[in-house]
């Protein structure tokens, strides 16, 4: 199993800001704007196309109350829900499983979302339009 990395999730104050300088000095554009039903704020994703993007989620500069804790995270996409379903297992053996395996919607996936020994979150997904 080769984990493939997809996107980076930020924090970002003002979305619209976020794409203008991402689109001025990286050359990016909008791959996808959506409202994230979880937590009610914008979403854009940003890149040249969906084999890697940055996904900035809208907020008030403090830490978005979800199931993730918070959004920031690197996203692994897998090649199954299996694979999915075993990463969780021995995240949840070892300790660090934050949650899921959880399937959200068409766009998230399938998901499970583990913590480094820092404490920064891995997502590893299934299913994400992203990979």
């Amino acid at each position: 199993m080769k984990p493939k990395l997809t996107h980076v999730a930020l924090l970002v104050s003002n979305v619209d800001i976020t794409v203008d300088f991402y689109i001025k000095y990286c050359g990016f554009k909008v791959i996808e704007r959506r409202m994230d039903p979880n937590t009610g704020c914008r979403v854009v994703w940003l890149g040249e196309k969906l084999d890697f993007v940055i996904v900035a989620f809208e907020t008030e500069k403090k830490p978005i109350q979800s199931l993730s804790k918070p959004l920031s995270h690197l996203g692994f996409s897998l090649d199954s829900r299996d694979a999915v379903d075993q990463i969780s297992e021995v995240a949840r053996q070892e300790g660090i499983l934050e949650y899921g395996p959880i399937y959200f919607d068409e766009t998230v996936g399938y998901i499970c979302n583990i913590l480094d020994p820092d404490g920064n979150c891995i997502e590893f997904s299934y299913g994400q339009k992203l990979g």
